[in-house]
């Protein structure tokens, strides 16, 4: 059952990507999802990723399409998170290909060239902090610290508040 349920709730979030925010929405997650699938399929661990669907809600209602960066950033975050219990190196990996596949979007999008530098240094920047913070909670799950999932799930969202934060450089 938590296969299933992890498989609808893909597709549902899948589906709001489409229907609100279109294709860029689309491919950004599938590869979110992806990255999740490799860490574990149990439906708990959606509690992160599916909050990302907010950035979406919030670029619908405000019309700024801008914050197509913080969703990404959001779920670059969770894909290395959920993968840095594996190594480190599969999780930069991971956050990584969402974040490279958010550069090749705002080049398809025609972005200028200063955006996109910006864009790729604040996040690589985002990333690098991700993954110094998911070292630690590493860390402390190793050494039997508890907290492991709230740890995560404010690591992603505390990234996903810099990507916007980043919006005003």
């Amino acid at each position: 059952m938590s296969t299933a349920g992890f498989i609808a709730v893909e597709l549902l979030f899948l589906a709001a990507a489409h229907v609100y925010g279109g294709p860029p929405w689309v491919a950004i997650g599938v590869l979110a999802f992806l990255g999740q699938a490799a860490a574990g399929t149990r439906i708990e661990s959606l509690a992160t990723l599916v909050p990302a669907l907010a950035w979406l809600a919030l670029a619908r209602v405000t019309g700024d399409r801008e914050l197509f960066f913080p969703y990404c950033m959001h779920l670059a975050s969770h894909v290395a998170v959920a993968l840095a219990p594996r190594s480190l190196r599969v999780a930069a990996a991971g956050g990584g290909g969402v974040v490279a596949a958010f550069l090749a979007v705002r080049v398809l999008q025609r972005a200028g060239a200063r955006v996109l530098a910006v864009e790729t240094v604040v996040a690589l920047a985002i990333l690098a902090a991700v993954l110094v913070a998911a070292a630690q909670v590493r860390r402390r799950a190793a050494a039997g610290g508890g907290l492991r999932g709230a740890a995560n799930a404010a690591i992603v969202v505390a990234a996903s508040l810099l990507a916007y934060a980043g919006l005003a450089l």
